[in-house]
């Protein structure tokens, strides 16, 4: 099995995974929007999980950010995904410790992640249950956009 960074090729792979994610309803018009400018976000870590002969069987999504509480720069797993039929393999314990190795190279200090499911799994892999997570539905107006016009969302580049 090989764990590496998604290029654009692994669009179409993606998608079914993603349709594995509980209890979100995504849309493939905002997935295709989302694809690109996720690949190239400076501090987003998208990593696939690939078996020979057999293509993308797994997928994980994660961000950096500065906190206070941490002390600086914490990790946040957003999406792993596993295909059904590939679970139980350790192809998702692979994907998280990419993401681990990830964060310590961008200076994290702390990886978290929110899940109502597989606290097992997190637990065994050294993750501790440190508090709940909510969520809420906003709607916007329309697609968030570079600049106010019709240009899909990008993350601004950094500058000094």
């Amino acid at each position: 099995m090989l764990v590496r960074r998604a290029v654009v090729a692994d669009r179409d792979a993606v998608w079914p995974l993603v349709l594995e994610l509980p209890r979100h309803d995504p849309e493939r018009e905002a997935f295709e929007r989302s694809f690109g400018p996720l690949l190239a976000a400076l501090d987003t870590y998208f990593a696939v999980a690939e078996l020979p002969d057999q293509g993308v069987v797994g997928y994980l999504l994660a961000n950096r950010h500065l906190t206070f509480a941490s002390s600086g720069v914490v990790c946040r797993v957003e999406e792993v995904a596993v295909l059904p039929q590939h679970r139980r393999q350790g192809i998702g314990r692979h994907l998280l410790e990419s993401a681990e190795e990830w964060a310590a190279e961008v200076g994290a200090r702390r990886v978290g992640l929110a899940t109502g499911l597989s606290k097992e799994f997190y637990v065994s892999g050294g993750y501790a249950e440190t508090a709940g997570f909510f969520t809420k539905r906003v709607e916007a107006p329309a697609a968030p956009t570079a600049a106010g016009g019709d240009a899909p969302w990008a993350p601004s580049a950094a500058t000094d």
